[in-house]
C-alpha cells in the first residue's frame, strides 16, 4: 500500500515540474542579419596598428664568485627595465634577506643616507652619474653593495657582499 502511495506522489510530482517547464518562457534567439554592407569609398585608409612590440621583462642572475678580501659578487641582468623598476623588482625579490629588506620602499632621488634604531645599520644612497645607483649597507662585520647601471634598456645589477 505505501508502495502504490509513494509511486503516485512521485508521478505528481513529476507532472507538476514539466508543467512549470512549459510555463517558462524561452527567450527567442533572432537569426543575424544576413545583409553585408560595402564600404562605398574604398579608398579610405585602414587604422593604423602599433609596430612596436610589448617587451618582455626579464631578470637573470650570475654569481660571479669571489672571496673574503675582495668580497663575492652577484650580477643580476634587468631587461627592459628602467632604472625606478629595476630597484622596485630588487628589493621586492629580496624584501626577506638583507639586501632588500632594509632599503627605503620608494628609491630616494637624491643622496640619502638612513638609519636604524632597533639595528645597528646604514644605508647610503648616492647617484655618482645620471643613470647610476650605488648603495652601501653597513652591518656589523660587513658591507654589501649594490650598484644600479642603466645601460640602454636594460639595467645592470651588482651586487658585493663584503666581510670586515
Amino acid at each position: 500500500m505505501m508502495e502504490k502511495f509513494l509511486n503516485i506522489a512521485l508521478i505528481s510530482l513529476l507532472f507538476a515540474c514539466s508543467e512549470k517547464q512549459n510555463k517558462i518562457q524561452k527567450p527567442q534567439i533572432k537569426a543575424p542579419d544576413s545583409t553585408v554592407k560595402i564600404l562605398e569609398n574604398h579608398n579610405q585608409k585602414t587604422p593604423e596598428i602599433p609596430t612596436k612590440a610589448l617587451k618582455l621583462k626579464t631578470v637573470d642572475c650570475k654569481d660571479k664568485g669571489g672571496d673574503m678580501e675582495n668580497g663575492f659578487v652577484t650580477e643580476c641582468l634587468y631587461k627592459n627595465y628602467d632604472l625606478t623598476e629595476a630597484y622596485n623588482d630588487f628589493r621586492e625579490r629580496n624584501k626577506d634577506n638583507e639586501d632588500g629588506k632594509y632599503l627605503e620602499k620608494k628609491m630616494p632621488s637624491g643622496k640619502h643616507t638612513a638609519g636604524f634604531s632597533d639595528y645597528p645599520i646604514s644605508v647610503t644612497y648616492t647617484y655618482p652619474k645620471q643613470h647610476i645607483l650605488d648603495i652601501e649597507i653597513f652591518f656589523p662585520g660587513g658591507l654589501t653593495i649594490i650598484n644600479f647601471n642603466k645601460e640602454k634598456d636594460d639595467v645592470k645589477v651588482n651586487i658585493t657582499h663584503s666581510p670586515d
